[in-house]
């Protein structure tokens, strides 16, 4: 039903609901039966993840999804493993709305009693890094990390490790470093979520993006010409991914006409 309450949109489904849901149901529904085994995607949780087009909820639904959960595990019986996923799901959505202090609390609060290798400090500390607006810092962060990545067998957590490492790297202008840690990261993320999984699409930008950023222009163009059809047709050509990719790609296209007129032009 979409009558009433907190009617938001958040996923890539069409038809006559065109992606809106009602979060009180989405939410009875997750307390009711949290987990759903898609082919290709393995086991998701209906606290993140659309149950009709298996999309990760985004914006406004997601953070609403995040605080509901958290209300749901730490006012319920359920496990306090739960009760701490859905205090670091809060912390990252604070995080985001730059509200730092209050992020960091969250996430320590989370994490607490935890030993220093388990994944969920090695996530708290990778968003803590991704957070900064000190790039210098997050590196040292991140680098910190480096060895106790190198052990973790969490695949999930050793893309966004290397996505944010990618990313860093890149504000920093050290390219050739970034460049290497997107592709690993379209790496894991196609042998863990699937080739066209939205997290795999996402990391498969981001590699074409430092491709044209080191030179290589008519590669990366070529990168995101196939990742935008791919886009429109397994999200849709309405989804925000897609639209970033397509405003990418037209000024990568706008880029090379213009160097190709430059050349053609007599000096």
């Amino acid at each position: 039903c979409l009558d009433g309450g907190d009617v938001l949109r958040g996923c890539a489904c069409r038809g006559a609901s065109a992606g809106f849901a009602h979060a009180d149901c989405l939410a009875e529904m997750a307390a009711r039966d949290e987990w759903m085994t898609i082919e290709r995607l393995g086991l998701l949780s209906r606290w993140q993840f659309c149950a009709t087009c298996h999309v990760q909820f985004t914006g406004a639904l997601q953070a609403e999804m995040a605080r509901r959960r958290s209300r749901h595990y730490r006012d319920g019986t359920d496990t306090s493993v739960e009760a701490r996923r859905s205090l670091g799901a809060v912390a990252n959505f604070v995080r985001h709305g730059h509200e730092l202090d209050v992020a960091d609390r969250l996430g320590e609060e989370a994490v607490r009693g935890l030993d220093r290798d388990h994944p969920e400090v090695l996530v708290a500390e990778i968003n803590k890094a991704a957070s900064t607006s000190n790039p210098d810092a997050a590196l040292e962060i991140l680098t910190r990390l480096g060895p106790r990545m190198a052990e973790c067998t969490v695949r999930d957590i050793r893309v966004i490790y290397a996505d944010v490492m990618a990313c860093v790297l890149a504000i920093l202008g050290r390219l050739d470093e970034a460049l290497c840690y997107a592709a690993e990261a379209v790496e894991i993320a196609t042998a863990h979520y699937g080739p066209e999984s939205e997290v795999t699409l996402r990391n498969m930008r981001q590699h074409a993006m430092l491709i044209i950023r080191v030179g290589r222009l008519d590669e990366g163009s070529a990168k995101l010409a196939r990742l935008l059809a791919t886009e429109t047709r397994v999200l849709g050509a309405d989804h925000r991914q897609t639209r970033a990719t397509k405003v990418v790609h037209c000024s990568v296209q706008s880029a090379r006409m213009l160097s190709q007129h430059a050349r053609s032009t007599p000096q």
